[in-house]
């Protein structure tokens, strides 16, 4: 289908950002003299409080012009990439952005310089806003350099970042696989539809063919993760961490224990709920031997259910009817104001998001092909929509945006939503354990893989720091011990299942993957609060942003990622989500 041919009332109103191009370069402009203002008034930042608010107010607007700029670039683009007119945009705007970078790369220090005139002023009403922004700043003083150390590391940030620009940009080529006697095109995207083919021919030589293409160029992998990681040990290093891990929980404000609380819990205290997870998809399989391969096969066959976009809006009103009424009406706006980018197209990129700025709605992309896959993408990509929508409303733009450690809440707690609901409302004992393999399947992505990769990228990391030669037998091996102790007796560990650590594209976002795991478990306790009729702090929660840390926004919501409860609660859902899908399933224990 080409763009032209969908409905309108089925695509994203952008106009909420700019009503054309015209207007777009009028803010492009104004971005640019906000640049020169700001230059201009580094030097008197400090002078006394009308010029430190003045600067923090254009900086703010500064901020919001370039995302303004980006956002509508973007989308622009992924709905429409030939549009040449929409990748210049998307070009000048992240040029702009560096520009902005190196123009005020010095600006931090200039407020740590004048810190203790800056905490005076912060006393002050007309300035109370600035306090938490500040505060961070002032938090990272033991970790910065001096001006001329962070223009040279400024530089090297091109540098830093080339490993993971060169992994995202080397596209491997696949033989085909044989599907009915005809050759099918395998790469990155169709290799998850061959694994859940019912032909375990099919699915072994899908993996086979996928991964001999990274045996092919492990060591082009081995030197691409690496390096990656060590030049995050290079930038810890001179701001003055221990290690890598460090500095990144230092961003999110949380200490080592945290980190550990997750990989224990997962990695070896509820260990054995994904070996039994594995043993039930096993026996449910009807498999004598179950290969890596074979774990993506449907437990339950997919219902023949659809769901219209009517129809979908109808589910979700009831099912997060909970939170609400003011957060059911927000789910008519989005559809009468034509937040959401529906279908699939030519050229459309393809998955989901949630986007959008402070001045625009929160918009959502997604591909819908009217099946559950579609509909529970819908929830949780509104999840992220309605907290951005709160958070925006609450908080002027330096305080409205929340961070990736509290990202993944509000869209899993919609999905789980929607799961209970769609389960509370079924007579059919098929599509329950339908929707239960599917629930079962988020929660092992989210409870169990990701502590998995996060011991991985310790390990990966503590070999670097104690200058260990690394090699691609020593990752690979590394990663086949770790995921053998993941699948447990149940599953037969294939030699290429080692090289699927250079697959996996989380490794090059420094130590996030444990926060899927957190979010996971911050969002069942949420949940269940919810459904007990208590929502008054978790939409709360949603209005904070960027007001305070992270981690206070969830301990003032009542549920603190630190304490085991959590965790516990989270794994022993999982359990009992076992329990009814195999007792449905009739699987004997």
């Amino acid at each position: 289908m080409k763009r032209n041919e969908i409905d309108s009332q089925l695509t994203w109103d952008l106009r909420f950002l700019f009503e054309h191009q015209e207007a777009f370069e009028v803010q492009f402009a104004q971005a640019q003299k906000e640049i020169g203002l700001l230059q201009a008034s580094l030097s008197s930042l400090a002078d006394d409080r009308a010029s430190f608010i003045s600067f923090m107010e254009h900086q703010e607007t500064l901020e919001r012009y370039l995302d303004n700029l980006i956002s509508y670039a973007k989308m622009s683009s992924d709905v429409d990439p030939e549009n040449m007119q929409n990748q210049e945009n998307l070009a000048r705007s992240y040029t702009l952005y560096q520009q902005v970078n190196q123009a005020l790369s010095n600006m931090p220090l200039l407020l740590i310089q004048n810190r203790e005139q800056i905490e005076q002023w912060l006393l002050e009403d007309d300035c109370q806003d600035f306090r938490y922004p500040m505060e961070e700043v002032f938090r990272t003083i033991p970790h910065r350099l001096n001006e001329e150390q962070e223009a040279l590391l400024a530089q090297a940030g091109e540098l830093i970042r080339n490993p993971q620009e060169t992994f995202e940009s080397f596209r491997l080529q696949f033989e085909p696989v044989l599907v009915n006697g005809k050759e099918e095109f395998l790469n990155e995207g169709t290799y998850q539809q061959f694994l859940k083919n019912r032909d375990p021919r099919v699915r072994k030589e899908a993996f086979e063919h996928f991964f001999t293409a990274y045996k092919t160029y492990q060591n082009v992998f081995m030197n691409l993760l690496s390096g990656h990681a060590k030049g995050q040990i290079f930038e810890a290093g001179l701001r003055n961490f221990s290690n890598a891990l460090e500095a990144s929980l230092f961003e999110d404000g949380v200490d080592r224990s945290l980190f550990d609380k997750v990989l224990f819990m997962a990695n070896e205290k509820y260990i054995d709920g994904i070996h039994r997870y594995f043993a039930v998809r096993k026996q449910v399989s009807g498999l004598a031997v179950q290969h890596v391969y074979d774990i993506q096969i449907p437990l339950v066959d997919a219902v023949d259910i659809t769901y219209s976009i009517d129809e979908s809006f109808d589910i979700l009103k009831h099912a997060l009817a909970p939170l609400g009424e003011d957060y059911v009406q927000l789910l008519d706006q989005a559809r009468e104001e034509r937040w959401i980018d529906f279908l699939p197209c030519a050229g459309k990129q393809g998955g989901a998001y949630s986007g959008g700025t402070y001045d625009s709605r929160p918009y959502v992309l997604t591909n819908f092909t009217n099946d559950y896959p579609s509909l529970s993408t819908l929830a949780h990509e509104l999840g992220h929509s309605m907290h951005s929508w709160y958070s925006r409303h609450h908080n002027r733009p330096m305080l409205s945006q929340y961070t990736i450690f509290v990202a993944e809440v509000a869209s899993t707690v919609n999905e789980i939503l929607l799961n209970r609901y769609l389960l509370d409302h079924s007579d059919s004992e098929e599509e329950k354990a339908y929707l239960l393999s599917n629930l079962l399947n988020q929660l092992v992505g989210t409870l169990y893989r990701q502590p998995m990769y996060a011991e991985f990228e310790k390990q990966l990391y503590a070999m670097l720091e104690n200058k260990e030669a690394v090699s691609s037998q020593k990752l690979t091996s590394l990663y086949m011990e770790l995921s053998r102790r993941y699948y447990g007796d149940a599953v037969e560990v294939d030699d290429l299942q080692r090289y699927h650590c250079y697959y996996i594209p989380h490794f090059y976002f420094n130590f996030y993957v444990y926060k899927y795991t957190l979010g996971m478990s911050v969002a069942l306790s949420f949940a269940k609060k919810i459904l007990a009729g208590d929502t008054k702090e978790y939409l709360k929660f949603l209005t904070k942003g960027g007001s305070e840390s992270p981690l206070d926004e969830l301990i003032h919501a009542g549920v603190d990622p630190r304490v085991d409860s959590v965790y516990d609660d989270a794994f022993t859902f999982f359990e009992k989500t076992l329990d009814e899908f195999s007792e449905l399933m009739k699987v004997k224990r």
